[in-house]
């Protein structure tokens, strides 16, 4: 009896073992993605670890730290600082924003404004919105790149994308 039992112990422990291991082998560990935003007016929202450099000629950069509070965080040439209660959302309005945050923990950014210029790498999701609207006369409201793609112009309603690179690469 005991030896059946070792035996059906041995046997399931293998077993986990090697679908373990076959789960692995299917799914290759994730490689950082990219996000190139040139001349946008849009409203844009980044959940991502990584780094994110850029400018935003004028608007609003909502920065919400990780939960482990390492993310770091530099900007420039805002005229409008608020902090929330709690101290991990940080708003940032005015024009000639410059702005670099970095973090291996998952943070969030939200830009929104015009003359947004950014690169981002890293992993992680979002939206973009861009603001074009031939009825207002706004035909052109920037470009992006996703991932390593050419330069479509931003797409007027609000669309979602992941960031990370794309299979096989």
């Amino acid at each position: 009896m005991r030896l059946t039992k070792a035996l059906i112990l041995v046997a399931l422990s293998v077993g986990s073992l090697a679908a373990a291991a076959g789960a692995a082998a299917v799914r290759p560990p994730m490689e950082d993605g990219t996000l190139s935003v040139r001349e946008g007016r849009a409203t844009i929202q980044l959940r991502m670890k990584g780094s994110l450099i850029g400018r935003l000629a004028k608007g609003r950069l909502t920065i919400t730290d990780s939960p482990a509070d390492t993310t770091t965080v530099v900007v420039r040439g805002w005229e409008s600082r608020q902090r929330d209660v709690i101290g991990k959302t940080t708003i940032f309005t005015g024009t000639g924003i410059r702005f670099r945050v970095a973090d291996t923990k998952r943070f969030t950014v939200r830009m929104a404004g015009k003359g947004l210029n950014f690169s981002a790498v890293g992993r992680g999701d979002g939206w973009i919105d861009g603001y074009g609207d031939p009825e207002d006369g706004i035909f052109f409201d920037g470009s992006y790149s996703l991932n390593g793609t050419d330069y479509p112009t931003l797409p007027n309603e609000r669309t979602r994308f992941d960031l990370a690179a794309p299979p096989g690469d």
